[in-house]
């Protein structure tokens, strides 16, 4: 299906074309890396690789340099800025494009793509973003300590600080003006824009207390908690200590072991807080583009700290965002290789349905030497997909060697060292893998979006307990340790190959509940009487409630509500997490050595997906057994370690399928086969291959 000029939308996270989903595959081509002279060539390479969408960073220091000049979007200053004429070309190759403007983008440039005069040590009247202890936030600038070798450290803006506030809207105005409006879809090939980056500076992850302290910040923390309560009677009711006026209101800065939950509140509070602001921000940065086209946002996974899963469940709430779009990126490192990166990427993708804009395909130098082949990247793709992601980013599809030192001062070439499209716009072995999957999802991309995942537990994660599990020590009484819970659910899950969803408790609607036989809580001392009330429908209505920790006897406010409490004879409550209830069903997969196994079943045909991810330390000989429509079915598989194959089934017949034989960075050239009920797939020959209807391509490594 052709995205160019098409009348997109986003609905429930996929990409929409005239009411069906579409699996979106995009790659990022940063332009402002690059001459303007290999533009064509490397747009049309990528096109070639089966790509339809090209996302890029609009830098901001890149294209304004000089506060005293307007940006320069033509190319009148330095040929690269013409980003004009770089949408010309997308134009002209029927490619669509996702527009990234920041203002702040990361993407390996000085101060994260921002102008120097936006600094604070640079620009006296803007002041700095700060934690809890008061310190400024640093990134890396644009100049070089006394070795030349490390880029100094500058504090970032505070976002809300109003000089800055009118220099970003300044900036987005102008790039909405001139460089989105004349090429929005359906006339243009635009058709999306994302809002910020990765939180605000790439620091969507970060513990509550990690930011905004700034005194902008504080204002917002107050106007916020003034519109909750609304009057000093009732946040007086809630609160200690009490206040006579707002402004006396103060953001709690370290956990002090609150006794009782009006002791507890502020940091609840604060964690709502951490939530809004983002959606803020996310509406402060897309608002001044003045467009019709959808915004996305591209949320980072959550930090390996043990207040990790705790502390981005509190910032990342996209129910609060007023319809800007979830997505997610990856920068985890080798997911296939780490028990904890795996846990903390799933839960990234299925937090809520969104795409995957960055998964990295380009970076081993800089990140982990595992993505130097493609296998890395199939394997992590194929997990979020998986895991519930509508589509993915090739980040970055083309290498680059042209960049300047107002834009990198370390300058290191190629960028990325491994992409798909080399510096010299030759194909590198990665570029095999990227064509044949984008073909298979071209076939097949949107009936697997139609397919439902096989779940049969739940976890409900009740946000109040969230908020205080970041700030709180394991060892707190009275405060859940909702992420250890979480991670070891996980764990367990991912042991006994056994998908699950993952729920908001106060937004999910008792049919979301009703899907899954098994419901997972890890609880405290209160909870809204509304969320219990939700709970114990779900159990009076069949449903099976595991409670880890202690049955609620209160409300969020504090005043008796024991909704659970009066049902705990019909609960499961336990000190630790326990799945023994799913595993006394015999049914789901079998299988003789370590792997990760996907089903997902269309709600209207007998067609399957089934997804096999054979871990880094995995054997590449699996055999699986599994059962579905009521029949039995058996699959051996030889494949890549960090690797592993998808398969469509209909009728109990596989009919398209791709396995990753080739993993040269482990030292695995496995020849890629496999029996499916007897069906025989595959080559006879080491290396990868595929099948597409009855099409089958296979390629074998050239090894030196």
């Amino acid at each position: 299906m052709n995205l160019f000029n098409a009348p997109l939308t986003i609905h429930q996270g996929a990409v929409t074309i005239s009411d069906q989903p579409v699996m979106l595959v995009s790659a990022d081509y940063p332009y402002y890396r690059d001459r303007p002279d290999n533009w064509r060539d490397r747009l049309t390479q990528l096109k070639a690789l089966g790509l339809q969408v090209v996302t890029c960073y609009i830098p901001w220091r890149h294209h304004q340099p000089d506060a005293a000049s307007q940006p320069d979007f033509t190319g009148a200053t330095q040929p690269n800025r013409n980003v004009i004429g770089f949408l010309q070309l997308c134009k002209e190759l029927d490619l669509a494009v996702v527009v990234k403007p920041g203002p702040f983008i990361h993407a390996e440039t000085n101060y994260g793509g921002l102008p120097d005069w936006t600094c604070p040590v640079l620009n006296s009247k803007i002041e700095p973003l700060r934690d809890a202890q008061g310190n400024p936030c640093m990134w890396g600038g644009a100049t070089l300590d006394a070795s030349g070798k490390r880029v100094v450290d500058w504090s970032l803006p505070a976002p809300f600080d109003p000089e800055f506030l009118r220099l970003t809207r300044e900036w987005l105005a102008w790039v909405g003006q001139q460089v989105i409006a004349p090429f929005a879809s359906p006339q243009g090939p635009i058709v999306a824009a994302q809002a910020a980056n990765e939180g605000i500076y790439s620091n969507g992850q970060h513990a509550p207390w990690a930011y905004d302290y700034s005194k902008s910040g504080l204002q917002q923390y107050q106007a916020f908690v003034q519109t909750k309560y609304t009057t000093l009677k009732n946040y007086n009711r809630l609160h200690e200590p009490k206040i006579t006026t707002w402004e006396e209101v103060s953001a709690p800065r370290e956990w002090d072991a609150p006794a009782k939950l009006t002791q507890l509140r502020k940091f609840i509070d604060w964690g709502e807080f951490q939530a809004k602001y983002m959606a803020l921000i996310f509406t402060e940065w897309s608002q001044p583009l003045g467009t019709h086209l959808p915004v996305v946002v591209n949320q980072n996974p959550p930090l390996d700290t043990p207040y990790g899963l705790d502390a981005w469940l509190t910032r990342v709430e996209p129910e609060v965002w007023q319809g800007k779009h979830y997505g997610f990126t990856n920068w985890v490192g080798d997911v296939s290789a780490r028990p904890s990166a795996f846990g903390r990427y799933l839960l990234t993708a299925k937090r809520a349905p969104g795409i995957n804009w960055e998964e990295n395909w380009g970076f081993a130098e800089l990140y982990d030497p595992a993505y130097v082949e493609a296998s890395t990247s199939f394997y992590q793709t194929l997990l979020v997909l998986n895991g519930g992601a509508t589509g993915f980013n090739i980040y970055t599809g083309v290498a680059t060697a042209h960049v300047d030192a107002n834009m990198d001062i370390l300058g290191k070439t190629p960028y990325p060292d491994a992409a798909p499209v080399n510096e010299h716009g030759e194909l590198t072995p990665k570029a095999e893998t990227v064509r044949w999957l984008t073909d298979f999802l071209a076939v097949h991309g949107s009936e697997f979006i139609h397919c439902q995942p096989l779940q049969v537990a739940g976890w409900g994660f009740y946000l109040p307990y969230v908020r205080a599990a970041a700030w709180a020590p394991p060892d707190q009484p009275g405060v859940p340790k909702h992420g250890q819970h979480l991670a070891d659910f996980q764990e367990k899950m991912r042991a006994q190959n056994l998908d699950y969803a993952v729920f908001h408790l106060e937004r999910a609607t008792q049919a979301e509940l009703a899907a899954v036989p098994q419901l997972f809580v890890a609880g405290s001392m209160f909870m809204s009487a509304n969320v219990q009330q939700k709970l114990a429908d779900y159990v009076r209505r069949g449903g099976n409630l595991n409670w880890v920790g202690e049955l609620p006897e209160v409300d969020e406010n504090g005043a008796p509500c024991r909704i659970l409490a009066n049902i705990k004879s019909s609960v499961r409550v336990m000190p630790a997490v326990d799945i023994a209830p799913l595993l006394a069903d015999p049914g789901g997969f079998t299988v003789n050595t370590p792997a990760d196994l996907w089903l997902r079943v269309h709600p209207q045909k007998d067609i399957q997906f089934l997804t096999v991810l054979i871990p880094a330390d995995g054997s590449p000989q699996v055999e699986v057994q599994f059962s579905i429509n009521r029949r039995n079915h058996h699959l051996r598989l030889s494949a890549a370690p960090s690797g592993g194959a998808i398969f469509r089934l209909e009728g109990g017949k596989v009919t398209s399928y791709l396995i990753k034989g080739w993993n040269a960075f482990l030292g695995h050239t496995v020849v890629p086969h496999a029996v499916f009920d007897g069906q025989e797939l595959g080559a006879n020959l080491p290396g990868d291959c595929v099948c597409i209807n009855g099409r089958f391509y296979s390629l074998q490594p050239q090894l030196s």
